[in-house]
């Protein structure tokens, strides 16, 4: 870890309004936490190393076709969730999703896909995708970001962190200036477990439920009909496959190319099919489920206006992160202490 060096900041600034923010990472985390930041009239720009916002919450485009091959559904249950949902059902971008082959609960999904969640969540920011923050600090100032081409020219009364814990800890070990060890010694407590998703696609409807869900143990743990939900081309019979946890992080090594035929022998064996798919491809999802949550709604310190919050701070569903992002962004607009 960097070397640390006593803070300073004048007192001016001390007593200043927090006004200007960095949102590192922006899958739902990063996402709710922008939504509460811009409409709470702060100024926030958004950083994240990926293509397109949404994290777990992604769609995947191949051959005119798609597919929700991380997260794929969410369901809800706090107040301030459903009125969430609400505005998302209002813009358009969240429908139910009822497939066969599962219970009756709700269950809710973007439209047309996932990711169609984050642009609307990420409204009024300033957003930097593929750019990657290797680092970051503080002077007199404020916080500084810098990627790996060198320094940002933008300096931010606040930080916020929202990538997943291994991730976050690499990025608090690259800070200077400021004592981070707290942040540090509580994301590494958060425990993820892994997960191999295949993208198949079929010219023929398969005779099978929308979903199956086999038992624990073996190399399947989920499969469902992607093209079963709503306003997806049903043109094709396309199939998003998550393996089992276990089985996941045993082949965690192998290529996308040594899992593709691993795991379709196994769903076509568990759906009684001998059909060939027109597209089969493989994804890795590293930091895929929270196996062990930190236990806290997030992290604040009030003093050096650095925060963290992601699903890893409460568990593994998608209204998890949610509400790790609703805590910090309320100690961020109210000036609370630490959390």
């Amino acid at each position: 870890m960097s070397t640390r060096v006593k803070d300073r900041i004048s007192p001016e600034r001390e007593i200043a309004k927090v006004r200007d923010i960095a949102v590192i990472g922006a899958g739902m985390a990063g996402c709710a936490l922008t939504r509460r930041l811009v409409d709470a009239g702060l100024n926030v720009q958004v950083f994240d190393k990926g293509r397109a916002a949404g994290g777990r919450m992604a769609t995947r485009r191949a051959d005119r076709l798609q597919f929700d091959h991380g997260v794929q559904y969410m369901t809800v249950r706090g107040e301030a969730m459903k009125a969430q949902l609400a505005d998302w059902q209002r813009a358009g971008v969240a429908s139910a999703w009822t497939p066969i082959g599962l219970d009756a609960s709700p269950r809710w999904v973007g439209v047309p896909g996932m990711n169609a969640i984050a642009p609307r969540m990420l409204w009024g920011a300033e957003v930097h995708m593929e750019t990657a923050i290797a680092g970051f600090g503080r002077d007199h100032l404020g916080w500084w970001l810098e990627t790996t081409q060198g320094r940002l020219p933008t300096c931010f009364d606040a930080v916020l962190v929202t990538l997943p814990a291994p991730q976050a800890a690499l990025l608090f070990g690259h800070c200077t200036d400021v004592d981070v060890a707290a942040f540090v010694d509580a994301v590494r407590r958060i425990r993820y477990a892994p997960c191999w998703a295949l993208m198949l696609s079929f010219d023929t409807r398969l005779d099978t439920v929308d979903c199956l869900r086999p038992a624990a143990g073996g190399v399947l743990g989920w499969a469902a009909r992607d093209s079963s939900k709503p306003q997806r081309d049903s043109a094709h019979d396309c199939w998003v496959i998550h393996a089992d946890p276990t089985w996941s992080q045993q082949h965690l090594e192998l290529s996308a190319e040594q899992v593709q035929p691993l795991l379709l022998d196994a769903f076509l064996s568990a759906v009684g099919a001998t059909t060939a798919p027109s597209l089969c491809r493989a994804h890795r999802w590293r930091y895929a489920r929270v196996v062990e949550a930190l236990g806290r709604d997030c992290l604040w310190d009030a003093d050096s206006r650095l925060g963290y919050a992601s699903d890893g701070c409460l568990g593994e569903r998608v209204e998890d992160a949610f509400d790790s992002a609703s805590a910090l962004a309320d100690r961020v607009v109210r000036g609370g202490g630490g959390c």
